[in-house]
C-alpha cells in the first residue's frame, strides 16, 4: 500500500530576511586551532537558536491560525532565515525588530552580521524552504559588501497596505516610527541602523547601551587590524566611520 502524501500546489507571498555572520569562513578556520574561538562560535549560535527557534504550543498555533499569522524561522550553521506572510498586520515592524535583536545578540558575542530582506513567492514551513524570494534574499546578502541588513523602500509600501491593527488610518506614522531606526544608504535602499537603535530595540535600561556599544567598538577595532588594502578592512572602516558619528552620544571614544 502506497503511503499517502500531501501536495502543496502554490507558493505564498512572504517577506523574508536572510542573515549571515560576517566573515564566518575565516572565523571557522581560526576555530580549528583555537578552542576559545570555537566556544565563542558555539555560544553565539546556541543563543540564536534558543532565542529564535522555539517550539509552538497548541495555544500559539490556534491563535496564529485564527489571525492568519505564520512566522517561520530556520537556522543553518551561521545563517538565520526569518519569514512572515506579507499580509500580516504590522508584520514588517516585527520582522525588522527580530532582525535587530539578532544583530545585537551577535554583537554581544563579538560578531557583525550581513543580511538582506526581500518579498515575493516562497514556501517556508519548518525546515523546508524554497522559492524565488528566498533565492533573491540569499543572492542579495551574498553580494553585499557592507556589514548591514539591507532592504529597499518597497517594504514601506507593504507597511502602508498592512499596518499594525491599531495603526489603520495612521500608516504614515508607523512608517516614520520604523524609519527612525533605519538609514538610507543610497536612493531607495535602507539598512537597520544598529549603531543607534539599541535603546529602542533592546532597551536594557540606563547605561546598558554604552556598555553594549563598547563591545561593538571592540569588534570594529579588532577588524581593522587586517591589511588596510583588503576588502575586509573596507567593511570595518565603513563600520568605524558610522560608529564615530554617534560615539559621543554614548560617552565613547571615536575609533
Amino acid at each position: 500500500m502506497k503511503k499517502k502524501t500531501t501536495t502543496v500546489n502554490e507558493y505564498q507571498i512572504r517577506v523574508v530576511a536572510f542573515i549571515d555572520i560576517l566573515g564566518f569562513k575565516n572565523i571557522i578556520n581560526k576555530s580549528a586551532t583555537n578552542v576559545e574561538e570555537f566556544n565563542r562560535i558555539w555560544k553565539a549560535l546556541e543563543e540564536l537558536k534558543k532565542f529564535f527557534i522555539r517550539p509552538k504550543n497548541n495555544s500559539q498555533i490556534k491563535i496564529e491560525r485564527e489571525l492568519d499569522l505564520d512566522t517561520q524561522i530556520i537556522q543553518v550553521s551561521d545563517s538565520l532565515v526569518i519569514s512572515r506572510l506579507i499580509h500580516e498586520q504590522g508584520g514588517i515592524y516585527h520582522l525588522l525588530y527580530d532582525c535587530s535583536l539578532a544583530t545585537h545578540l551577535l554583537i554581544n558575542n563579538g560578531f557583525l552580521c550581513r543580511g538582506a530582506i526581500r518579498s515575493g513567492k516562497m514556501y517556508h514551513n519548518d525546515s523546508t524552504i524554497f522559492g524565488p524570494a528566498f533565492i533573491d534574499a540569499y543572492e542579495s546578502e551574498s553580494s553585499e559588501k557592507l556589514p548591514i541588513i539591507k532592504f529597499d523602500e518597497d517594504l514601506f509600501k507593504i507597511v502602508k497596505e498592512f499596518p499594525g491593527p491599531a495603526n489603520r488610518g495612521y500608516e504614515d506614522w508607523e512608517i516614520s516610527f520604523i524609519k527612525k531606526n533605519c538609514k538610507e544608504i543610497m536612493t531607495g535602499i535602507y539598512y537597520l541602523d544598529y549603531f543607534t537603535d539599541y535603546d529602542d530595540r533592546v532597551g536594557g535600561g540606563e547605561g546598558t547601551a554604552s556598555l553594549h556599544y563598547v563591545k561593538l567598538r571592540d569588534i570594529i577595532v579588532e577588524g581593522l587590524k587586517v591589511a588596510n588594502n583588503s576588502s575586509i578592512y573596507e567593511k570595518y572602516r565603513w563600520a568605524a566611520d558610522q560608529f564615530n558619528l554617534t560615539a559621543t552620544n554614548f560617552g565613547l571614544e571615536k575609533i
